[in-house]
Parts: C-alpha cells; sequence; structure tokens
C-alpha cells in the first residue's frame, strides 16, 4: 500500500510549501536570508523562500570539514553522522552535495586509487562539493533526476576524470547515475536520506562490477524514522 503524500514544511513559519507545476505560478520571491530575488516555484503561501545557496550553505561548510577530517571508513557511518548534525535539514540540495563528497571520502580513506593510478585527494572532494552544489533541490519531481543520484554520478566522473570527451568515463558516470535514479523511482514521494543511502548502495555495488573494487559495507537502521512525519516506515529499503 502507497502512503498519502504529505506536503513538505516551510522551514520559517511550518506552513505547507506550494510547488507551482505551471509557470504561470511561479512567483518573484526574495529569499528570507539573503535577501536577494528568485523567480520560484517552490515557496509558502506566507511569502517566505530560502534559495538553494542559502539553504545549503552551512550543510557545506559541514560537510566540507568533515570530508577533510574523519578517517571513517564506513561511507553509512559518515553519512548518518553529518545528516544528524543540528543545522542539515531532513530535506534539501545539501544531500546532493553530501552524496558525491561522501563517496570519494569514502574511496579515499579505503586506500582506493583511481583508474588511472592516481591518489584520490581532498580536491577531488572539494571539486565533487563544487560541482554537486549547482543541482538544485526538488529537481527528481521536476526534472526526473534525483540530485543525490546525480552525486553518484558526480563521484564516479571525478574517479575516473570523465570529460564529455571521454567515451568509456563517461558513460560510466552515466551509467552509475541511472543505477541509482532506477532504485530511486520506488513509488514512493521523496525522501532525502533514503535516496543518499541508495545512491551510496549502488554505487558501490558499481564500484564492485565495473571496478573490481570489494568494499561491501552495509546500512544500518535509519536514525531518521522518528523525526520525519514522512517516513514509509518498514516499506523503506532503510528502515
Amino acid at each position: 500500500m502507497i502512503p498519502m503524500s504529505k506536503q513538505d514544511k516551510c522551514e520559517i513559519c511550518g506552513l505547507d510549501l506550494f510547488y507551482s507545476t505551471n509557470q504561470n505560478d511561479y512567483k518573484n520571491i526574495l529569499c528570507n536570508l539573503c535577501r536577494n530575488e528568485f523567480n520560484t516555484n517552490i515557496y509558502c503561501p506566507n511569502g517566505h523562500y530560502i534559495c538553494n545557496e542559502c539553504h545549503s550553505k552551512e550543510p557545506q561548510k559541514i560537510i566540507k570539514e568533515f570530508c577533510e577530517s574523519t578517517k571513517l571508513k564506513n561511507p553509512f557511518k559518515m553519512v548518518e553522522i553529518v545528516m544528524n548534525h543540528p543545522k542539515f535539514k531532513m530535506y534539501g540540495p545539501e544531500h546532493h552535495i553530501l552524496t558525491s563528497a561522501i563517496l570519494l571520502t569514502f574511496l579515499k580513506n579505503n586506500g582506493i586509487k583511481k583508474p588511472n593510478d592516481k591518489e584520490i585527494t581532498y580536491d577531488d572532494i572539494k571539486e565533487a562539493i563544487n560541482r554537486s552544489s549547482k543541482i538544485p533541490g526538488g529537481w527528481c519531481g521536476f526534472y526526473g533526476s534525483c540530485g543525490a543520484a546525480m552525486g553518484s554520478g558526480v563521484a564516479i566522473s571525478i574517479f575516473t576524470e570523465a570529460t564529455p570527451s571521454k567515451a568509456i568515463p563517461r558513460s560510466l558516470a552515466n551509467e552509475v547515475t541511472s543505477c541509482s535514479l532506477a532504485k530511486i523511482a520506488d513509488n514512493f514521494e521523496h525522501c532525502c536520506k533514503r535516496s543518499v543511502k541508495i545512491s551510496i548502495s549502488e554505487a558501490i555495488t558499481f564500484l564492485k562490477e565495473k571496478f573490481e573494487i570489494d568494499l561491501p559495507f552495509k546500512h544500518k537502521k535509519c536514525s531518521f524514522s522518528i523525526k520525519n512525519d514522512k517516513c514509509i516506515k518498514d516499506m523503506c529499503l532503510f528502515f
């Protein structure tokens, strides 16, 4: 049984957010934090709005500092630590950044080198953060491509040093994204936590199949079920 959808909430007043699927309903609205104006299809009926950059600013800093300092080797432990930070929200585009950064940190901390035998460096992780930060929130529903899944593609792109002109690396980056997307298309409404964990799981399987990198880390029970009133409970892979 598929549960009834619950609307996402405004982080300022708690009212249900409005999602427009028609450009006539877009609004020019000021971000409550940076005070810049945006034409957006996601906003609070009370006029509240937080832009993608402001939403991700603090979490991005948290991700950068964590990935630079951590020696952990289990990616699922890493994402749990970061996502449990009090400034990391239940939903938002920061999850797109988290997926790519943690995947590369996971490989780096396990001593995995790139296919060309180069070391994975913190500069690679910063490049992943830079690329993934450009993927806005709501991408899964409005553009048919979850940002966390795209984060797995970003990680593999950097791992293989892909460019649009490199046939096999470019294809591999797209392939891992498609593997993640296939699992994220699960007939449930979005959950950023679930999408991150699915994308990491699919990337681990992909690395084993394509590069014979066998790092069989398993996820543990999700710690966000109680906090998330939209949790689908035992219908989720990670409940």
